[in-house]
């Protein structure tokens, strides 16, 4: 009835290798998360007795690890079929003179909910993803038939219903994930964020979950290096936060990546004899991860011809083209846009390397996502990949409460390719 062994995850990169399939938990609904997900995150930001609403609900994921938790739960889907499911799968025995929860799943839409301002004490959700499977036919209120820009528009709708039904101080958090078009990544996760913080949530952790459906040998393994694409294998589990009021917090300045090097020394670091990374997350040592980015990196992009920036002055030598430019932080970007891509050869790779920064009031701030939004309309520039690299050390010392450590840790970075068109 449940898990064994079970431990709450303390870090930013969560990796479930095996499903999870204890009650009536199984994987026969297209689309719905593992049980260790809503378990995780009803156990992290929630109490016995709360309310918890899932109105993507699919056929009961995190209804029912609210019975099993003694959470009160309120479910809500487009899809009439999704409800029976869930209906049906919440049907196993359990001590009720322990756990006694109110569950209730209705047919209903996320945009549009009817429950009262302020009631909620946890969302936990994970939408359909804009045109890739689609769960209702005939349904024109279904999101997942929608085009991207459509799916977006909605879920701006949803972003600003769910901060009116949770209570101030409580948690929203959403499972979503990239989708590929034209050979190019494009970035639903960081647009859908961003429909949740214009809307007054805050981001209080981004968590990286990994997927493990994604095959990379054989056929995959040699496309991806052929056709120079990465498999998509990660998702963001976002965790936003209703506050009473919006901080204006800064991060700390400072350098953006934790390395002092020149291109004269990263060449030096460049080994080409690893086996290139196949897919979106690369999970390296924490003493060896830079050197193995790096050797992907111009393995994959550069060809011997790469420069590399790390501080926030730039003085590029005019006759100089590059295949690669890679830069340790946003801020060499915001100062020296121009002057960088006049040294970018057509077709080239720019790679930004940033790293998520938790401010003094626990929020996060994240140069990935800013970044991602100062390029967005660039006309020379297409976004290509958005990696994830994992590695084991972590950057910062837990922010506790009561001796307990109050937020994850940390421990994930990003590297965001563009390709100059």
């Amino acid at each position: 009835m449940l898990p064994k062994d079970f431990e709450l995850e303390k870090s930013t990169v969560w990796s479930f290798k095996s499903r999870g399939s204890w009650a009536t938990h199984n994987g026969n609904y297209r689309g719905n998360w593992s049980p260790y997900i809503p378990r995780n995150i009803i156990l992290r930001y929630s109490n016995e007795g709360d309310v918890v609403l899932d109105y993507f609900c699919g056929a009961g994921t995190t209804a029912i690890e609210c019975k099993l938790l003694n959470r009160n739960f309120k479910g809500f889907d487009i899809n009439s079929h999704a409800i029976e499911l869930t209906k049906r799968n919440l049907e196993f025995g359990y001590d009720a003179s322990l756990f006694n929860p109110c569950i209730t799943a209705d047919v209903g839409d996320a945009r549009y909910l009817n429950i009262e301002s302020g009631s909620i004490d946890l969302i936990c959700a994970h939408p359909p993803y804009s045109n890739i499977i689609s769960y209702t036919a005939d349904n024109p209120d279904d999101l997942s038939g929608l085009d991207i820009n459509s799916f977006l528009e909605e879920m701006n709708k949803v972003a600003i219903e769910s901060f009116r039904v949770l209570k101030e101080g409580k948690h929203c958090v959403i499972l979503i994930g990239d989708m590929r078009k034209n050979k190019n990544v494009v970035p639903l996760g960081f647009w859908v964020a961003e429909k949740f913080t214009s809307n007054g949530f805050e981001i209080e952790e981004i968590i990286i979950k990994r997927q493990h459906n994604c095959k990379t040998t054989g056929f995959w393994y040699k496309n991806s290096i052929k056709y120079n694409f990465l498999l998509l294998a990660h998702e963001y589990l976002l965790v936003f936060k209703k506050q009473e009021k919006i901080s204006d917090d800064k991060p700390e300045s400072g350098k953006e990546l934790a390395c002092a090097h020149k291109t004269k020394t990263i060449k030096k670091l460049i080994s080409k004899d690893i086996a290139l990374e196949a897919k979106t997350v690369w999970v390296f040592p924490d003493k060896s991860w830079f050197k193995n980015s790096l050797s992907n990196l111009a393995i994959r992009y550069s060809e011997d011809n790469l420069l590399f920036i790390n501080d926030f002055s730039f003085n590029p030598k005019k006759e100089k083209k590059y295949n690669l430019i890679i830069l340790s932080g946003k801020k060499s970007l915001e100062n020296n846009l121009d002057s960088i891509l006049n040294c970018l050869n057509p077709d080239g790779i720019l790679a930004v390397f940033c790293e998520d920064k938790r401010l003094g009031t626990g929020h996060i701030c994240s140069p990935a996502m800013e970044t991602e939004k100062l390029l967005r309309d660039h006309k020379s520039l297409k976004i290509k990949e958005i990696i994830v690299v994992a590695h084991n050390g972590i950057d910062t010392e837990p922010i506790t409460n009561n001796g307990q450590e109050k937020y994850l840790d940390i421990n994930h970075k990003y590297i965001i390719i563009y390709k100059k068109t």
